[in-house]
């Protein structure tokens, strides 16, 4: 194996300055996911448990532009004589190509631009290559931040690339092991994952690979028992799911699911494999028989297929995140869950691990084309011959063998909340973890030094932004003591009341917040804003207009994007568009001009709302029907004024054809 440093050079933007406001989580983690009636007993286990949304300790990832500059992304290429994989190591180690010197193609979609949109849990992610998701239920934390590297030599001289990272929401461990030894015609990549927990915790693991989708491009898996997505309904975001035999769910209409190209709305469904599949894997084929098939030891047992569809929301969505013509894409997934709507767990301090096998599938291109079921087995058939289950469990076994060896010389650093974890641990007389890997401690200049000061005995100091937040249950003592020291800071106050209301313990905080904002903290004003929002009560409003009026457009754009939100959430369109009217131009952010058009539809500013239409916007939320929703009521409003009678909401017709430039639908 060859390893080396490049860099990649594409059209694009990356991620800004983080959102400095907490964003807390919801207050109910366990989801009631509908279900058709159609379940086992055994896909009820897990099922909603621990999906509600969550961030914190992270900070939001959204602010970026759809800039077209060039970008430059250092990149660790790993080579043989058949396989090319280049690596992004500043973005969450995204397998960004794998490249078949054999065949002379790519086996990923390598999207053409690096374009941020609004699909992660700290909203900053952008579609292509193999993304490894760990911790929560989404797109993961790090999907746009550095992790660690390092290379790894074994005894008999072999090497290897390693990336890892902690992970804070779960305080998980995860590693990735990248193989490519010379000879091997596939990539194996052996994930390690550690709960550095003295208790049983929430375990997620998706491998979210995406290829490229045509009109022939067809799915196949090891199972023909799929958990298929349920038609949106009034559920809303989480329609469920329903257990049906390929190929023609339900919900398809007659439609050979198999086939990506073929489905109309954006959708997914889940390969329930059987746990006992020695090596459970997914292929992706075109006509002529030749794509991508992955493999893997268990427990990485569940395999999965998502699509935009065809409709034009859809295609506007492979657009929106690539070139306009060049983003078709599809998914094939892989998890440790049947659904991403399940959770599986991790035992006290125990270790999960697998290895994952990427490379290229061939097969005559008229066993790939014929009846489903006919079809399925002749891949099986092919997959096995072009890697068995025993090859497959051989180097898991070798990979494993060699996942505690120590790592060179740091390439790339991530994060120091691995290091300050150990701090805190050596500080509070428990155990290490994950010995073997180097996780260093902060530095003066990291945004968690103050942290490593305070487990020193020394204070928060104040600043014009919150520190870096620490929310986990073992933080608590520590942030208790310091707040409540006769020299406590406003911020070490501020970060003790955040971290109550992430464990649960809203009613301690909001005495601690109440104090801060009448003290003129207008974070503390705004996080009062937050917790009265998220049990859907919009006298938040009054918060979030206090907080921006204590902070004076001097802080940060999130308060006037927020008072915004709260005055339009709150049917107070009239103050919110003399806000939006007030606001100097450094704060006219794109969000906020999208909650503003919000307010103007309302008020009848048509003009306006036109102008709103012509913005390229770079953080439209994934399924957001906000703005498609301006337009039917601008079409109705200008319809109504034309006829020379007053619109009414019933003058509203989604049914007219949205322009293309606005198209976010995906159902």
């Amino acid at each position: 194996m060859q390893l080396s440093a490049s860099q990649l050079t594409l059209p694009g933007a990356l991620p800004g300055p983080q959102d400095p406001q907490p964003f807390f989580r919801v207050p109910v983690q366990d989801l009631e996911v509908p279900q058709n009636g159609t379940f086992r007993p055994e896909d009820l286990e897990g099922y909603g448990v621990g999906c509600g949304a969550r961030t914190l300790p992270y900070r939001m990832q959204d602010r970026y532009t759809r800039s077209d500059e060039p970008v430059s992304l250092p990149t660790l290429v790993l080579e043989n004589e058949h396989l090319k994989a280049t690596l992004l190591p500043t973005m969450g180690g995204r397998l960004w190509s794998l490249f078949d010197k054999d065949e002379g193609r790519e086996l990923l979609f390598e999207n053409p631009a690096l374009r941020i949109a609004n699909l992660a849990i700290r909203n900053a992610w952008f579609s292509g290559g193999v993304e490894w998701n760990l911790g929560h239920t989404g797109h993961h934390v790090f999907t746009c931040s550095p992790l660690y590297c390092c290379k790894v030599k074994e005894p008999d001289g072999g090497e290897f690339l390693r990336m890892y990272q902690y992970e804070a929401i779960q305080r998980q461990v995860y590693q990735l092991d990248f193989h490519l030894p010379d000879g091997a015609k596939q990539l194996a990549v052996h994930v390690r994952i550690e709960n550095t927990l003295d208790k049983t915790s929430p375990l997620y693991w998706w491998t979210n690979t995406a290829v490229p989708l045509t009109g022939h491009t067809r799915v196949f898996s090891a199972s023909g028992q799929v958990l298929h997505q349920l038609q949106m309904t009034e559920h809303g975001v989480n329609p469920g799911f329903g257990r049906c035999e390929m190929p023609c769910p339900p919900t398809m209409h007659g439609a050979d699911a198999s086939y990506p190209w073929r489905i109309p709305f954006s959708t997914e469904y889940f390969f329930q494999n059987e746990r006992t599949e020695p090596a459970p894997w997914e292929v992706a084929a075109e006509e002529d028989g030749r794509g991508f098939f992955e493999r893997s030891t268990q427990p990485l047992y569940a395999r999965k297929m998502f699509c935009w569809g065809n409709l034009q929301g859809g295609r506007h969505w492979c657009d929106y995140l690539s070139k306009p013509g060049q983003g078709d894409y599809i998914e094939v997934q892989a998890g440790l869950a049947p659904t991403q709507l399940h959770t599986a767990s991790i035992g006290p301090k125990a270790v999960v691990s697998f290895t994952q096998i990427f490379g290229a599938f061939a097969a005559p291109a008229a066993e790939v084309a014929g009846e489903w079921h006919d079809a399925q087995n002749s891949v099986a058939r092919k997959v096995e011959a072009l890697l068995p289950a025993a090859e497959v469990a051989a180097i898991d076994a070798a990979c494993a063998a060699a996942a505690t060896l120590p790592g060179g010389a740091l390439l790339f650093a991530g994060d120091e909340r691995g290091g300050l974890e150990r701090m805190r641990r050596a500080a509070a007389g428990e155990g290490d973890f994950a010995p073997h890997l180097a996780f260093p401690a902060p530095t003066p200049e990291s945004a968690l030094w103050p942290w490593a000061e305070v487990l020193g005995g020394g204070m928060l100091p104040d600043a014009a932004l919150p520190a870096a937040y620490m929310t986990a249950p073992e933080w608590l003592g520590v942030l208790e003591r310091t707040a409540n020291r006769p020299d406590a800071t406003a911020d070490a106050r501020f970060q003790w009341a955040v971290a109550l209301v992430e464990n649960d313990r809203e009613a301690e905080a909001v005495p601690v917040l109440e104090a801060l904002a009448a003290g003129g903290s207008a974070f503390a004003a705004a996080a009062l804003g937050k917790l009265a929002a998220r049990r859907n009560d919009w006298a938040a409003a009054d918060w979030f207009v206090a907080a921006h009026r204590l902070e004076g457009d001097k802080l940060d754009e999130s308060f006037a994007e927020l008072a915004l939100e709260g005055l339009v959430r709150a049917g107070r369109f009239a103050e919110g568009w003399a806000l939006w009217q007030a606001l100097p131009a450094h704060r006219r952010t794109q969000s906020a001009r999208l909650i503003a058009a919000e307010a103007a539809v309302k008020l009848g500013k048509l003009d306006f709302v036109d102008e709103c239409f012509k913005v390229a916007y770079a953080m439209i939320r994934e399924g957001a029907l906000g703005l498609a929703n301006v337009w039917f009521e601008a079409e109705a409003r200008k319809k109504a004024a034309a006829e020379n009678r007053a619109f009414t909401e019933a003058d509203i017709d989604r049914t007219l054809p949205l322009p293309w430039e606005l198209d976010y639908r995906m159902f």
